[in-house]
């Protein structure tokens, strides 16, 4: 589950998610394990990650358009990625850059394919339930063609050998 909160000023004129909540999502990610590490450990590796977004934008009171946007952004980065791993369980900062393609359609004749640079900056907290189970939560930050505010609650499952 996401909550995501955009401040985008496309096309010369500013619009708003029409829904903030929602946009369930699935994903594949390296979690590392607490029982292979020792308590107040802490790791740094790169990682590159890929990511596929879509939004449907509404214009704000004060544009000066009436048409909704359809937003696509598929986008890949490079991640330097620092984990300090704790007994309450597990804090990432991550630091991405890469680059994306985006798709805006207006319904009206705007219909447009377009690259941009993209920055990414979260905070993960991951914390185990059991051997297998576990949450991860936290902020994140996109900074595209527009400024973009992510919450996300995710519940995992970790597959890997357990140390």
């Amino acid at each position: 589950m996401k909550y995501n909160d955009v401040d985008a000023g496309i096309e010369g004129n500013n619009y708003e998610l029409k829904e903030k909540l929602g946009n369930v999502s699935a994903s594949i990610r390296q979690v590392e394990h607490p029982k292979g590490l020792r308590r107040w450990d802490y790791l740094v590796k790169l990682s590159p990650s890929i990511h596929l977004d879509r939004f449907n934008f509404e214009p704000t009171t004060s544009a000066n358009t009436d048409f909704n946007l359809k937003y696509r952004r598929l986008s890949a980065l490079g991640n330097l990625k620092v984990g300090f791993f704790t007994p309450i369980g597990q804090f990432i900062f991550t630091a991405g850059f890469g680059g994306g393609l985006y798709s805006l359609d207006d319904g009206q004749g705007l219909d447009t394919i377009k690259t941009r640079e993209v920055r990414k900056f979260d905070l993960a907290y991951n914390v185990f339930l059991s051997d297998r189970v576990f949450l991860m939560m936290g902020p994140r930050y996109y900074k595209t063609a527009f400024e973009q505010y992510t919450f996300i609650f995710r519940v995992g499952y970790f597959w890997g050998d357990v140390p």
